[in-house]
């Protein structure tokens, strides 16, 4: 699922934040940081049964981040880069995670993430193998190409704006 949280995620920004000035570069950014739970699960994980939900897919990985950049960054810098954590909490929201408390508020329902059911295949977490996986990744990037052409980055002046200042 790449599509989904870029595009789904940008509908949620907009809807809940609007088209402030607000930098979309690190919001995108913010929307895919999660993901980097597939390369860890493969990795470190490689003989385990746990799904691809582990640490960024956490409030805890969300709320260290916003409070290392309140903390390390001041004024506008620390205003531009809470979009990243507020991304992250999109992510969140868009993966399911309010269906799985104990991997959302871990560790404080438990240490351990959960588990694959018995049955399912990892490789249907990562890649959109079902129809539902499919019409998610279709719905994402038509919403992605929506806001492109509704913002007028099919134009240089805007698409420049957006590349040089996320706007």
């Amino acid at each position: 699922m790449f599509f989904w949280y870029l595009g789904a995620g940008c509908v949620l920004l907009l809807i809940t934040l609007g088209p402030r000035r607000i930098d979309y570069r690190l919001a995108l950014l913010g929307l895919l940081l999660p993901l980097v739970d597939i390369p860890i699960r493969l990795l470190a994980y490689r003989h385990s049964h746990l799904g691809v939900h582990l640490y960024a897919h956490t409030f805890l990985f969300a709320l260290v981040l916003a409070l290392g950049i309140q903390f390390a960054l001041r004024g506008a810098r620390a205003r531009k880069w809470f979009v990243v954590p507020m991304g992250i909490v999109a992510n969140l929201l868009l993966a399911g995670m309010l269906a799985d408390p104990i991997g959302l508020f871990w560790p404080l329902l438990g240490g351990q993430f959960t588990k694959l059911p018995a049955g399912a295949s990892l490789a249907a977490q990562i890649l959109p193998t079902s129809g539902f996986a499919i019409v998610r990744e279709v719905a994402g990037l038509l919403a992605l190409v929506y806001i492109a052409f509704a913002f007028g980055l099919d134009k240089p002046g805007p698409r420049r704006e957006f590349l040089t200042r996320g706007t």
